[in-house]
């Protein structure tokens, strides 16, 4: 949103409804604090008096609150978030998490910053015993590196501190994968970062809801090359891929990838000793799609949505019959043998 010094609506107000709608929309979330009135100024080229109002407008409409000496923070939002988002009341324990957020927030930054591990051990403990896992990974997690980013970037705190913090929620994630169980029967799932992205944090949970619902996952992490690639799908001849690409040249490794993919065919073994060519499915996501919806029509294969949970529905969709639940299903002989990219 630009603030147009020349429209009729005050610029204070332009302001204002700036900051509200990065509020909604996640940008900053409960407790988190705002830009301070100098940045504020720096940015956006305005007075203190202007922007002291745009604040002193969003904490009366109950958007913000101010500390003394400390600046303005954003409010707590849980009442806001399950009246703005139709679905949230249905996902278990989502209320409380809203409720506990801003206590286990500064209780996990805390050891994080000041690189404690066994103090970050210990408060994620804490809060697998009250919340799920589901709720844990894919809420806390996520947020909190946002906002680890976002501090980095502003120059609030140091790089080390925020490499350690990443590396150490990655580690947590991984193990979380490593311990979910899976059913030997059901569908066989590649996920892997574009040759090139190291970013996996995304993966990570989506591989971890996928595990969850028992699929065999086959998790290849950041920076996945071609020749592992077709590796394995030859060995492993999994149901359907997923690739994901985090940043403009990792779509562009992305797309070379998987149009080579589309290009050739596999091999597999079946039962009774004859050779069949077969065809996974071959899906992608990815920040670089999300923030650049243009791209996903250049790639040969089907785009999984912008969530995890859209994800997961999307390949049970793809791989499973109508009305068979993964943790019962058992791999069909002729499962994958029709290409579908």
């Amino acid at each position: 949103m630009h603030l147009d010094k020349q429209h009729p609506r005050p610029v204070y107000l332009q302001l204002k409804d700036l900051l509200q709608q990065q509020i909604e929309q996640g940008y900053y979330f409960s407790h988190q604090q705002l830009p301070s009135e100098r940045d504020l100024c720096q940015l956006h080229n305005l007075s203190r008096m202007t922007v002291r109002k745009a604040l002193k407008a969003l904490i009366n409409d109950g958007y913000a609150y101010a500390r003394a000496g400390k600046g303005t923070f954003v409010s707590d939002l849980a009442g806001k978030a399950s009246k703005s988002r139709p679905g949230a009341s249905k996902i278990p324990g989502l209320s409380d998490w809203h409720s506990t957020q801003p206590q286990y927030w500064q209780k996990l930054i805390d050891p994080l910053l000041s690189f404690d591990c066994v103090g970050t051990e210990v408060v994620i403990s804490e809060m697998l015993a009250v919340h799920s896992l589901e709720i844990v990974a894919s809420k806390l997690f996520p947020e909190i590196i946002k906002y680890l980013e976002q501090q980095w970037q502003a120059g609030h705190i140091c790089l080390p501190a925020h490499n350690f913090a990443i590396t150490t929620l990655r580690s947590q994630l991984i193990a979380m994968v490593n311990a979910a169980s899976m059913a030997r029967y059901n569908p066989k799932i590649l996920l892997g970062c574009a040759p090139g992205d190291q970013h996996e944090i995304g993966l990570l949970l989506l591989a971890l809801s996928l595990r969850r619902r028992g699929f065999q996952v086959i998790y290849m992490g950041p920076n996945l090359t071609p020749e592992e690639f077709h590796q394995i799908i030859e060995t492993g001849q999994p149901a359907l891929i997923c690739l994901s690409a985090a940043t403009e040249v990792a779509a562009d490794s992305l797309k070379a990838l998987a149009s080579r993919c589309v290009a050739e065919k596999s091999v597999k073994i079946t039962p009774n000793g004859t050779l069949e060519t077969f065809k996974p499915w071959l899906t992608f996501g990815g920040v670089a799609f999300s923030q650049n919806p243009n791209r996903i029509a250049e790639i040969p294969g089907i785009y999984l949505g912008n969530s995890i949970e859209d994800a997961v529905n999307f390949i049970e969709h793809l791989v499973l019959p109508p009305g068979q639940s993964t943790l019962t299903t058992r791999m069909q002989p002729d499962l994958r043998q029709t290409s579908h990219a």
